[in-house]
């Protein structure tokens, strides 16, 4: 690899043109690559100030992006707020109220604008806060759609930090800072839902299918607000994820309920500097990195798209079901898996994590040899899909999963209730 490519430009090149960053490094060693590719420098920093940007999602789908750099960012180590608006909002608009916190955490703060989803699931998911305003724009609370490009962008052109990711989100966002931090919690240093829910169906019985996905934010430090005279969203809900939280014992867990708050933004006092709620969260996020590396994974997943955490996943999953994986990496080659609601587990191998060659697995009781062959294609392909070196891999596995007696299973049908209480 040229010695004058550094690291963010080797990050561009890979997130920008795979195919000529295959080509030029594909020879070369996958560790130099890697640690190339994870490493820090300190890149040009941008210019300070606000921005109106064209995002462009993994379907190819666009929407304009606010975003705000403030002076002196710290192009090492500074860090991404992505900020998620309500029904009816826009990026643009929301973004001036969140400009406080860019200095005070060192982070850039970018704020999407939303878009109409086509998936009926995800516009029933929000009748509650929407009535018949059924093709309004939406977060896709179940798919990576725009606020995970927004991470790629602010990984790629701000070369941001990537354990240093915090996603927000207000309403309709609260609900997506929730759902997405779930599904994708991997990706996230810290998650803040404000005056959201988990689901609005909840309103007519619990939801067990997405209260099961709780616990994939165990590992995720949470701070949830909610206006205590909140009469559109309930903060109902957001007590009862809480204490569903509290109950697993989540470590680093703080809800605030504002007293006299309503749905309004305004209403809570987290835009200005001299609020104690602003405070607060800024000391809270002030100390989140995203936990690394990760040698036991626990992750449940409703649908193969948001199948994979860290470097395993599912796949092939049972209709209905709640598929759970649990990986435990054993040693650099041996894991250890039982899976559950699917038929297929993926493991993403990389060589910091695991030693070429013969690597034994066992899935629910079934041993298989892996032949661990690195590939420096494969590696920068990765980087390319996420822009992310923590979700970095050199070759993908894919294993059957046998059947396995587990009364407990979440994805066992007796476990996985839908249709009228819970879809």
């Amino acid at each position: 690899m040229p010695a004058e490519l550094r690291p963010h430009e080797a990050r561009t090149l890979c997130a920008e043109d795979p195919a000529e960053a295959a080509a030029r490094f594909g020879r070369m060693d996958v560790t130099a690559v890697r640690r190339l590719l994870a490493g820090r420098d300190r890149s040009p920093r941008p210019a300070p100030g606000t921005r109106e940007v064209v995002l462009t999602d993994a379907d190819g789908r666009t929407t304009e992006m606010a975003v705000y750099t403030p002076p002196g960012l710290d192009g090492g180590q500074a860090g991404a707020l992505v900020v998620l608006h309500g029904v009816g909002g826009s990026g643009p608009e929301l973004l001036p109220r969140f400009k406080a916190f860019a200095g005070r955490l060192n982070m850039a703060i970018l704020c999407p604008t939303a878009q109409p989803v086509p998936d009926r699931s995800n516009r029933l998911d929000l009748a509650g806060l929407f009535g018949s305003r059924f093709d309004a724009p939406a977060w896709d609370l179940a798919g990576p759609g725009f606020p995970l490009a927004a991470l790629r962008w602010a990984r790629t052109t701000l070369d941001v930090h990537p354990d240093r990711c915090v996603l927000l989100g207000t309403s309709m966002g609260g609900l997506a800072a929730w759902n997405l931090g779930m599904r994708y919690w991997d990706r996230f240093c810290a998650v803040v839902p404000v005056n959201g829910a988990l689901s609005l169906w909840e309103a007519f019985g619990t939801d067990h299918r997405k209260r099961a996905l709780l616990r994939n934010l165990l590992p995720v430090p949470a701070f949830v607000v909610h206006g205590a005279a909140d009469t559109r969203i309930s903060p109902r809900f957001d007590r009862e994820s809480v204490g569903h939280l509290r109950s697993l014992d989540h470590e680093a867990l703080q809800y605030v309920e504002v007293a006299g708050g309503g749905h309004g933004l305004g209403t809570l006092g987290i835009e200005h500097e001299d609020a104690p709620l602003f405070r607060a969260l800024v000391s809270f996020l002030d100390g989140c990195r995203r936990r690394l590396p990760v040698s036991a994974i626990t992750h449940r997943a409703l649908e193969a798209r948001h199948g994979r955490a860290h470097w395993a996943g599912v796949d092939r999953l049972t209709p209905h079901a709640v598929a759970e994986v649990r990986a435990v990496r054993l040693s650099a080659s041996a894991i250890s898996v039982r899976v559950s609601g699917a038929r297929q587990v993926n493991l993403h191998l990389r060589s910091d994590l695991f030693e070429p060659g013969r690597i034994d697995v066992e899935v629910n009781g079934t041993r298989h040899v892996v032949d661990f062959r690195p590939d420096p294609a494969r590696l920068v392909r990765s980087y390319h899909d996420t822009a992310d070196p923590a979700l970095l891999d050199e070759q993908v596995e894919e294993l059957p999963v046998p059947d396995v007696a587990d009364p407990e299973a979440p994805g066992r049908p007796e476990h996985a209730r839908y249709a009228g209480e819970a879809r």
